[in-house]
């Protein structure tokens, strides 16, 4: 009886009426590791953090067609990416068994630019940011959701398609870098859909080691350009693991149709899809 009543109460749950709860999650997480920076203790970990955070909470603004709440997100990532690549370039050199003075020279990079976050104020303004702005202000009806995504669906497969023909064509960096970020855009919106079926797990894992490669080579191709001042063995070193990473980086446009495809079948991204698997949950 307690059951009936449950049920005639609560009726049934549209795919959506969850994410806004893991959102908040998210929301509150960012903002405690923003105080943390704020008070000087900008480990890596907590840079990594915060970035990963709003990447999500972006992906779910633009999942929502909220374009200008996203852009600014995104803009706060930004704020963050030198420091970031910084931190990990610092550690990268250190597994290269670099000396004394090649850290040195790194640290030195790293002050000056934590000096300048704190100088401009940047982790108070992304705090403000994220407050104000990394939230949905509405959740959309089931029906107008699945068309939402059907829609965005199809806009990533026409993207894909253009970006993977330009960087098989001539696998430059800057056309894997362009792959590289819509690949992490349509792993995060991945990430939110509600469900884990096996296709959705399966496309995650296959993102998150595709984007590894081509993050890899980007990354390594700054590290490159910045070791310039350091000792020898470790500018070695630099340059082949660099060398490896590209040549890795450039066999991925030509190993994509599994992705094309995927977004054509709409197995993951479909709203009639995920509407079944919210119906699953609850009988569950």
């Amino acid at each position: 009886m307690g059951d009936m009543l449950h049920s005639i109460h609560t009726g049934p749950q549209s795919p959506t009426q969850g994410l806004l709860t893991m959102a908040a999650s998210s929301h509150t997480t960012v903002l405690h590791l923003l105080r943390q920076a704020i008070a000087g203790r900008e480990h890596a970990d907590t840079i990594h953090a915060i970035r990963t955070h709003c990447r999500r909470l972006q992906a779910l603004l633009e999942l929502y067609g909220e374009a200008k709440r996203a852009r600014a997100v995104a803009a706060c990532v930004g704020r963050l990416s030198k420091l970031r690549a910084l931190q990990v370039f610092r550690q990268y050199v250190i597994r290269c068994h670099a000396g004394r003075k090649d850290v040195a020279v790194v640290d030195g990079r790293l002050t000056k630019q934590i000096r300048k976050l704190n100088h401009t104020e940047a982790y108070r303004r992304i705090e403000q940011v994220v407050s104000t702005q990394a939230l949905p202000a509405i959740l959309s009806p089931p029906q107008s959701w699945n068309r939402r995504l059907d829609e965005l669906r199809q806009e990533h497969e026409c993207a894909l398609k253009q970006l993977i023909a330009a960087a098989s064509d001539k696998p430059r960096r800057k056309r894997l870098h362009a792959l590289r970020l819509a690949l992490k855009t349509i792993r995060y919106q991945t990430e939110w859909l509600p469900g884990r079926t096996a296709a959705k797990e399966e496309m995650l894992s296959q993102l998150k080691r595709v984007q590894s490669l081509l993050g890899k080579y980007e990354e390594l191709a700054d590290f490159h350009r910045w070791g310039k001042k350091l000792s020898l063995p470790v500018r070695k070193r630099m340059k082949k693991d660099w060398k490896r990473a590209r040549k890795r980086a450039r066999h991925v446009p030509g190993t994509m149709s599994w992705l094309l495809d995927a977004l054509a079948s709409g197995h993951v991204w479909s709203g009639e899809n995920l509407h079944v698997a919210s119906v699953n949950r609850r009988s569950v």
